[in-house]
This record gives structure tokens, C-alpha cells and sequence, in this order.
């Protein structure tokens, strides 16, 4: 606080701030002169200590990009002028009669807040630059009465801050399902000019609300803004921050990386092998969605209709001697929950078989064999007649009734029994089957089959013959006493109607 009266004495004033101006032109003051002012500004402030007061604090804070309000009252006045301190000039930071006199780091940007009557004197300084920092300003109150004068001496600093958003989590890490709560401050120094702050948050975030709380801290502002909502598992690893916006400056908050708890989402099994021979090794991987990573893995193996299963740390496995229709799942643990993936059919290749189901039939004249095979990946059928695989009389076909099973078919003309042959062949082997042969027909089905229908319809023609020669010969037979003249004669009618 600085006391100032009524000043009787203007033009010893007048000398005073004419000899400074003066002796700033010659390059050095003498002891005299310096003696001499010394005493006139004692004399001055004395004659003006009765009376007059005026309050200023000895620095304000300001945030970049907002304003700033430096407060200062006195008594009912009609003009004031702010300055900026300078040893050597007197740069005006404020003068509303003469505005272009105003220094251009503060011109337009300044203004007088209150009214004069009531003795405000505070000083507004908008948009806050980071070059306003450490600036030292002061008052002069009616700087060119003949009557009231006050000087102020005392300096004010502006010290500019950096606008930057405060985010927090109210807990570091939550699991799925838990409450989520988030808030970001930022602090401003202009009341009538509070930024606004906006999220940049997980989508994910389900049922969320805002509430908005401000006031008043350590000679600043302040605006806090809460995030509600409730987590879910999709956010884990999502980026949060808020961002302030004032008049000429957008500030970001730093980042949060989230962290949320679930149990295993997805559990799916992959192998780097589209396929694997029988007998041979394969790598399986579990993979999963959740955090924590699994604690443990439980491997189940289904083949041949038995299932076993394997509990492992390890979310990758080698597995050896691999058999046709296998089948794997795997369930992953965590300290959230387990969850199980789809069971996984291994692609398991084998060389060709040919099922016992071939065969050749021979219908008159017309031969027809079918070879079945069954092989992974898909055999390929060839025939052979007689050592020769050129057949242009004969139609072949090839069919599949179930997955890998192979259907060959051979049909053609032939004059006399031949050997056929039936040959499945894929990418890790082949196999050959005579099916036919034409010297040893005991091996597969023989032309003599087609004498089956001829011996069936020839039974019943025999029956009916001995039947009706069996009715006859009562009525033929001799009495008592030729019996043994005519039994010769018998036998050979008899043999003569049969053969008949």
C-alpha cells in the first residue's frame, strides 16, 4: 500500500521529472545534481503522504491464450495510464485518450475494468501470450491533474502459465463390467472467458454421463469435468485424453492408456500347416483375447472316438504321431474366467487304399468292374486291361460318395475273360489291385457267373420231369408173374423217357 495527498507543489513536480529527462541525455550525472534530486523527490512524496491510497498486488497469474485481470482500487479519479517498466523509456501498456501510443505487444489487447467513480482502477489484459511472462507493469492516476496525483513506484509481475488439462482415472485398473470414472481440470485466469473441454475416449464406453463442477484456487480458476460409465472389455489398451480450448490456444492432456480385465472373448487354435501327413508331427497354437495373458492351457485331443486331454502353461504345443480324424480343442485360463475354442479338424493326408468292396462282374459280353479307394488328398483312378491302359472301347467314370472315398468304373465289350487292373494313385504313393486275372477267375468274380441264371431256370424243369415220370409207372406196373420177364424191359423204357 502507497499513501498519496494533495499536491500544492505541481511545478517542483514538473522540475523534478524534467531534470530526469534531462540528465538521461548526458551520459554522466554529477553529484550535485543527484544530491539536488534526491531532495526534490523527497520533498515531492512528503507534501503528497496524507492522504491517498491505491492497492496493487505485486503479481498476478495469468493462463496462455486466456486473460488476465490485474486489480487495483483508489480513491474516485478521472484518468489512468498503465506502464510497462523500461530503465530507459516509458512504454504505455494502457492509455485510453491515446491508444496508439500503446506499445504493439499490449495494443488492442488491453482495457480498464470497473468504473473510475468508484475508484477502479484494474487493468484487463486479454488473449495472455507466453511473451506477456515476467512483465512488470505499473499505475499512474491522474497523470495530468493540477490537483489530485498518484505515482505508483510499486511494480506489478505477470507470470504466464501454460494452459494445460490435468486427466485422471479414479482406479487404475478395473475389470469388465466395473464402474468407470475419469476427470479432467483445467485451471484459467479469466472468469468471463472459461474454456471448454472435450474427450477423446474409447467408443466402448457404455451408459456414460458428464458432470461439471468449477470455482475458485490459489488466485485462479478452475473447471473439472467427471466421465461416468460402465468399462467393458473392448476399451482395454484404448487411449483416453481430454483437450482445453480457449479463445486462440487448444492444449491437450497427456494420454491413459487403459487397463481392463476380462476373461478369454475369443479362444481360436491356428497352425502355420494347411495339412500333415499321417504319422507325422504338428505345431498348434491357442490363441486368445484377454487380459491377464492365461495362467493355463488345457489341450483336448479327440481321435478314433477316445478323447485325452493335456494341461500345459505353454499357448503353443507340438503334437506327434498324428492319425486321421483328429480333432483338437484348447480352453485358455486366466484369473478373469476360461473360455474354450472351437474344436479344430486337422487336414491329415495319407497314400491311397483300395477297399475290398471292387470287384468285376461279366454280363454276357458286356464287362463291368468298380474300384473303390480311399486316399487324402483325393486319388486318381487308372485302369489297365490286359497290361495295356489304351481303352477305347471302354467307358470310365469317377465318383466320390463321402470325403476322400474314390468310386472308379470300368464298362466295355469283351470277347474273352481279360485281367483288369485298378491303380489309385496321390502325392505320397500308390497302390495296384488285380481284379480280374483270366487264368485263376477263383480270385475275383468269373464269367461261369453268368451261367447262375440258366442252372436257376433248369431245376425247375428237372423237378417237374421226375415228378410226372413218377406219377406214370404205377399204371404201368406187370403183374406178380412178369415181374421178372418185364423189369429189364422197365428199366430201359424208363432210361429211354428221361433221356428224352
Amino acid at each position: 500500500m502507497w499513501l498519496y495527498g494533495k499536491a500544492d507543489q505541481w511545478s517542483i513536480t514538473d522540475i523534478l521529472l524534467q531534470l530526469v529527462c534531462q540528465e538521461r541525455k548526458m551520459s554522466l550525472f554529477s553529484m550535485e545534481t543527484l544530491y539536488l534530486l534526491g531532495l526534490l523527490n523527497f520533498f515531492v512524496v512528503t507534501k503528497q503522504l496524507s492522504g491517498w491510497t491505491i492497492n496493487v498486488p505485486t503479481k498476478v497469474t495469468a493462463t496462455e491464450g486466456s486473460c488476465v485481470v490485474v486489480p487495483c482500487h483508489t480513491q474516485p479519479h478521472l484518468r489512468v495510464i498503465w506502464y510497462m517498466y523500461d530503465s530507459k523509456d516509458y512504454p504505455k501498456v494502457y492509455d485510453k485518450y491515446y491508444p496508439d501510443t500503446v506499445e504493439d505487444q499490449f495494443r488492442g489487447r488491453t482495457s480498464l475494468v470497473g468504473e473510475a467513480m468508484e475508484g477502479n482502477c484494474s487493468l484487463k489484459i486479454d488473449d495472455v501470450r507466453r511473451d506477456d511472462n515476467n512483465v512488470q507493469i505499473y499505475v499512474w492516476i491522474n497523470p495530468i491533474s493540477e490537483s489530485y496525483q498518484a505515482f505508483l513506484p510499486q511494480l506489478v509481475t505477470i507470470i504466464v502459465e501454460k494452459i494445460t488439462p490435468l486427466i485422471a482415472i479414479k482406479e487404475g485398473t478395473m475389470s469388465d463390467g466395473d464402474i468407470f470414472e475419469a476427470y479432467c481440470l483445467i485451471y484459467y485466469s479469466c472468469p468471463s472467458s472459461r474454456p471448454s473441454l472435450n474427450w477423446s475416449r474409447s467408443p466402448f464406453l457404455e451408459n456414460s454421463t458428464l458432470t461439471a463442477q468449477h470455482g475458485k484456487k490459489t488466485g485462479l480458476w478452475f473447471y473439472n469435468e467427471t466421465l461416468l460409465g460402465v468399462a467393458t472389455y473392448k476399451m482395454h489398451k484404448s487411449k483416453i485424453r481430454c483437450s482445453a480450448k480457449s479463445n486462440t490456444i487448444t492444449a491437450n492432456s497427456k494420454d491413459i492408456v487403459l487397463n481392463v480385465f476380462y476373461e478369454p472373448m475369443t479362444v481360436t487354435l491356428t497352425t502355420d500347416q494347411e495339412s500333415v501327413a499321417e504319422g507325422d508331427s504338428i505345431i498348434i497354437e491357442c490363441v486368445t483375447d484377454c487380459n491377464p495373458q492365461p495362467h493355463m492351457y488345457s489341450w483336448l485331443r479327440r481321435r478314433m472316438g477316445q478323447s485325452d486331454k493335456i494341461n500345459s502353461t505353454q499357448g503353443k504345443m507340438s503334437f506327434n504321431n498324428i492319425t486321421r480324424d483328429t480333432s483338437f480343442s484348447c480352453v485358455a485360463h486366466n484369473y478373469a474366467g476360461a473360455g474354450e475354442s472351437h474344436w479344430l479338424d486337422l487336414v491329415v493326408q495319407y497314400p491311397p487304399k483300395i477297399l475290398p468292396k471292387s470287384m468285376c462282374n461279366l454280363i454276357g459280353e458286356t464287362l463291368r468292374c468298380v474300384c473303390q479307394a480311399d486316399a487324402s488328398p483325393d486319388a486318381l483312378m487308372y485302369w489297365t486291361i490286359n497290361g495295356n491302359d489304351t481303352l477305347p472301347s471302354f467307358v470310365t467314370s469317377v465318383s466320390m460318395n463321402e470325403r476322400h472315398f474314390v468310386i472308379g468304373e470300368l464298362i466295355g465289350p469283351v470277347q474273352s475273360l481279360p485281367n483288369v487292373s485298378c491303380k489309385a494313385n496321390n502325392s505320397l504313393g500308390s497302390t495296384k489291385l488285380l481284379l480280374l486275372s483270366a487264368t485263376n477267375s477263383s480270385k475275383t468274380s468269373s464269367p461261369n457267373m453268368g451261367l447262375l441264371p440258366i442252372m436257376l431256370l433248369g431245376i425247375p424243369l428237372l423237378l417237374c420231369c421226375a415228378m410226372f415220370i413218377c406219377r406214370g409207372y404205377p399204371r404201368n406196373r406187370p403183374r406178380l408173374g412178369e415181374a421178372n420177364i418185364q423189369g429189364s424191359h422197365l428199366r430201359t423204357s424208363m432210361m429211354t423217357q428221361m433221356c428224352i
